[in-house]
């Protein structure tokens, strides 16, 4: 039997009873088990990853990363902004692991997939800056989470997105547009260069990037680990990740 490729999944900080812990939402795990055939390895977003050595190490081990999604957001600090009202929560310990690993696995040419707080920790990683409070800036859509007691509510589609003529999404599926679900009140602001964005939500909001000059570098906002309703995204990107994972394995 051949050796799953290993891919790294970041946590995020939580409090818990007993304190804090490192989680990540099991929707990410099931899409894993479902369109993907790789061995998960969960990342704490904890200090002793911040340097580069213990990042590099890290990564020498895997063959993938994935950025999964959170309802903290990326501090401003991180790409010269201004922390208003709008901003928190946060959780800078995962701003500090993810940003490293992220630069040291482009470095790499490592396949990375970067969903909803991932999409944004990538653009800072890359130059880029982000804008929060979308829900009280004029002519946007309210992409905030919605607040509801069942997954299904939560993770519906609720906006349409348009697909980049000829670009990465445009020919994994040939679609021009799909709907999504949306659980995010900040955004790429000014898109990082290296950076391409692929779709945007009909308020110019940016929904997903590629790195073109990458193995796999792909970024959405919305969350394709679970979506309910019409849904015709999620399969072919986890699938498309497995495919990347596979070949960077078999390169090693």
């Amino acid at each position: 039997m051949s050796k799953l490729p290993l891919l790294g999944v970041i946590c995020n900080r939580r409090d818990h009873d007993g304190g804090t812990g490192q989680s990540v939402n099991h929707t990410y795990l099931d899409a894993i088990a479902t369109w993907m055939n790789v061995q998960p390895v969960l990342i704490p977003a904890h200090r002793a990853f911040t340097d580069t050595q213990s990042a590099g190490n890290l990564l020498s081990a895997l063959d993938g990363l994935l950025m999964t999604g959170n309802r903290s957001n990326v501090h401003p600090d991180n790409y010269g902004g201004t922390q208003t009202p709008e901003h928190p929560p946060f959780d800078t310990s995962r701003d500090a692991v993810s940003l490293e690993l992220i630069e040291l696995a482009l470095t790499r040419n490592m396949p990375t997939l970067a969903i909803c707080r991932g999409l944004q920790e990538l653009n800072v990683a890359c130059g880029g800056s982000l804008t929060a409070g979308l829900s009280t800036q004029e002519n946007r859509l309210d992409h905030r989470t919605l607040e509801a007691d069942d997954h299904d509510s939560v993770y519906r589609a609720r906006h349409m997105v348009t697909f980049v003529k000829d670009g990465w999404w445009h020919k994994l599926i040939a679609r021009a547009q799909a709907q999504v679900n949306s659980l995010h009140n900040q955004a790429i602001d000014r898109l990082a260069d290296g950076l391409v964005a692929d779709a945007h939500a009909e308020d110019g909001t940016i929904e997903a990037v590629y790195k073109p000059d990458h193995s796999f570098c792909v970024g959405v906002q919305w969350h394709p680990e679970y979506q309910t309703g019409e849904n015709h995204l999620s399969a072919p990107l986890f699938e498309a990740f497995n495919t990347a994972l596979w070949q960077a394995s078999a390169e090693k």
